[in-house]
């Protein structure tokens, strides 16, 4: 059943959130032109906070690259089925997506057969090995994806005094290829000597036979008795053996004043550079780029966005192109809280530990975006308003100036939408 986004006259009447669903007439198909590129996924997200929908179409690179094509979900569109936003990863060659249905406990995958077309090969639910209809996923490789949650238990006394915590990491490697689960573990961590607590883990990346888990940082609040985030004196990550995920140990660094959380939010924090370095962002308000060698932080390396571009800074990852450059959505945290159109995206040089303000024309609200995609060297993002008409941008690593990008196609969005990511 192909399922289609409702018009925007339908959507603002129904609650912003109503949907048709229809088996189009073969006439009224839109058969995919030919490329000389493999399949582009392009997934758009309605309703920016609590339960949302997510939508995905297929699209060419020259498609991608027209400033004069525009690029819509209105009444056209696959509904990938999730309670909440969708977590959604495709094959190399781009015909096969995957999705994490988030709220639904289900992992599945999907054969693309062009336009909206997609067809459900296999599916697997996980609720029970990893403990919760609501784990977060990454794919590593065309081979394995990770399944990971952090299982948190306040103790009290019987007075219901506030008395310690403890947090069970619990993990599981799925087969792409079966959508079967392989190894599953599950393990506790010790919390800080000042009482924070790991309360999540995500963005695995896999260096040297090891996977490096960001982690995410929560202390209790005993005048209220609930957890509440938490920075602490340095920033960490959990370290793993693979595929075996024993081994377990956490690495710690405050290079350059770094602190608080680095396992970022839906958004890649970490990434291999071509000489195997591993380079990851910090992801709470003070936004530090971390470098990992051979599964250590290096504590020669400090790279602190703040001071570069001159006001506090927020990221939920970021995205390699290659030769040391990347580029950030961030968030003026001077200017507002993550929830803002405060966000800009930034000409990251980890080299040269330079970064550049990409001069877009205005601020986006970039909480949700999940994944940009490099084709033959240049990043591509699908970047709008909230609710409002953006473009494919393009941006050109070697151009280090503000305006180092192209505009392509013309993307529509709807109410309370926005596009998730080229995938």
């Amino acid at each position: 059943m192909t399922k289609v986004f409702s018009t925007i006259t339908k959507i603002t009447l129904i609650l912003g959130v109503t949907l048709t669903s229809c088996k189009k007439d073969k006439e009224e198909e839109v058969v995919m032109p030919e490329s000389a590129y493999r399949p582009y996924h392009i997934v758009m997200g309605q309703g920016s906070t609590g339960e949302s929908l997510t939508f995905s179409q297929g699209v060419t690179v020259e498609q991608m690259r027209n400033e004069n094509h525009t690029i819509t979900f209105n009444n056209f569109g696959f509904e990938v089925p999730s309670v909440r936003t969708a977590r959604v990863y495709t094959s190399t060659d781009g015909k096969t997506l995957y999705n994490l249905n988030y709220g639904g406990g289900e992992v599945a995958k999907y054969r693309y057969d062009g336009g909206q077309s997609y067809t459900q090969l296999l599916s697997t639910s996980v609720q029970a090995a990893i403990g919760t209809a609501n784990p977060r996923w990454t794919k590593i490789d065309d081979n394995n994806a990770l399944l990971h949650h952090v299982v948190v238990n306040h103790s009290y006394t019987t007075d219901s005094v506030y008395q310690t915590t403890t947090a069970t990491i619990k993990l599981a490697v799925v087969n792409l290829s079966t959508m079967s689960l392989g190894t599953v573990r599950s393990f506790p961590v010790d919390m800080d000597p000042d009482g924070g607590f790991i309360f999540r883990i995500d963005a695995p990346v896999l260096q040297n036979g090891k996977l490096i888990y960001g982690c995410g940082k929560q202390k209790m609040n005993t005048t209220t008795n609930t957890a509440a985030a938490y920075i602490g004196t340095d920033a960490m990550s959990l370290v793993v053996d693979f595929p075996s995920l024993t081994n377990e140990h956490i690495i710690r660094t405050n290079a350059g004043g770094a602190k608080g959380n680095t396992n970022g939010y839906r958004t890649p924090v970490a990434h291999q550079m071509d000489n195997g370095d591993v380079y990851q962002v910090s992801t709470s308000k003070g936004l530090n780029v971390l470098k990992i060698t051979n599964n250590t932080y290096d504590a020669s390396y400090e790279f602190k966005l703040d001071d570069v571009l001159g006001h506090a800074c927020q990221t939920n990852g970021w995205f390699y192109v290659g030769n040391g450059i990347g580029y950030a959505p961030v968030l003026n945290a001077d200017a507002g809280a993550s929830s803002s159109a405060n966000w800009d995206i930034v000409r990251i040089d980890l080299n040269s530990r330079t970064a550049t303000k990409m001069n877009l024309g205005q601020s986006f609200w970039l909480q949700q975006y999940q994944w940009a995609s490099v084709i033959e060297g240049k990043l591509y993002m699908s970047i709008t308003p909230l609710g409002g008409e953006g473009r494919i941008y393009i941006f050109d690593p070697q151009n280090a100036t503000p305006d180092g990008f192209t505009k392509g196609a013309k993307l529509q969005t709807g109410t309370d939408a926005f596009y998730l990511g080229i995938f």
